[in-house]
């Protein structure tokens, strides 16, 4: 039986926590509810120990249920707004366990989808070796290619690529100079009439902006409740090289 793909969980150490500091406090609330006759643990206690917990455990199932089944359906609009015919090259900047790269990739019948990453191991457990088991896990591992790599400094030609996508990547980096930077190293090694779709947590409003400056349309893929926190999408659209410069049809 072929092995499954497994794309991690998201910050799996708070989810883990959550998880831990719900169990410690639903016990001493349970102890208080349960306890026959007069209790060990004052009712205000158990009341609030049982308020807590209940918090913590519907966070932590919030976060898994972001990562497992909302990440996914995100990906798939993401991978459907770049329109990929299947001769592409496409470029997953901070591809982690593959999930955007091999979305792709599926797609694909004579192209390729490229993956590069820093590789944070703390991130879901991300390491090459994984990424590419997950690939040949989908049966698109002839059609994926890893790299490590900064994609503040992406080590590729100017215009080599049809797509560029980011998931849930470029807010780790740590100031607005470097993040505008990553976004306009998107744009360098993008093919005119190429397209960018990025997913984030944080920032999709200044990476509208720098899309914008560097002369691509943006619009808006709409917003996501996912990890508790509204995450927003973007298409950005690069000219033909035959194209008027800094049209813009739609802001994000």
């Amino acid at each position: 039986m072929r092995q499954r793909a497994k794309y991690g969980i998201d910050a799996p150490r708070v989810v883990r926590a959550y998880i831990v500091f719900g169990v410690l406090l639903a016990l001493p609330a349970l102890i208080g509810f349960a306890w026959p006759g007069s209790s060990p643990i004052p009712a205000p206690w158990s009341i609030g120990a049982a308020l807590f917990a209940a918090l913590l455990l519907a966070w932590a199932a919030v976060m898994l249920r972001s990562s497992l089944v909302g990440k996914m359906r995100v990906r798939d609009r993401l991978v459907d707004a770049l329109a990929l015919s299947g001769n592409e090259r496409v470029l997953d900047a901070g591809c982690g366990l593959g999930l955007a790269l091999i979305g792709c990739a599926r797609k694909l019948t004579t192209g390729k989808a490229v993956g590069i990453d820093l590789w944070a191991g703390h991130l879901s457990g991300n390491n090459p070796d994984a990424a590419r088991a997950n690939a040949v896990a989908e049966g698109v591992a002839d059609l994926v290619q890893i790299e490590t790599g900064d994609i503040t400094k992406l080590p590729f030609s100017d215009a080599v690529f049809d797509a560029v996508v980011s998931m849930t990547v470029i807010h780790n980096i740590p100031s607005q100079e470097a993040r505008d930077q990553a976004v306009r190293e998107f744009v360098r090694v993008l093919k005119p009439g190429g397209r960018v779709a990025i997913f984030d947590l944080l920032h999709t409003a200044r990476y509208g902006e720098i899309l914008r400056q560097a002369g691509l349309t943006v619009e808006s893929l709409g917003t996501d409740l996912l990890w508790l926190w509204p995450c927003r999408s973007l298409l950005a659209r690069k000219p033909e090289a035959d194209d008027p410069q800094g049209v813009v049809t739609a802001s994000s």
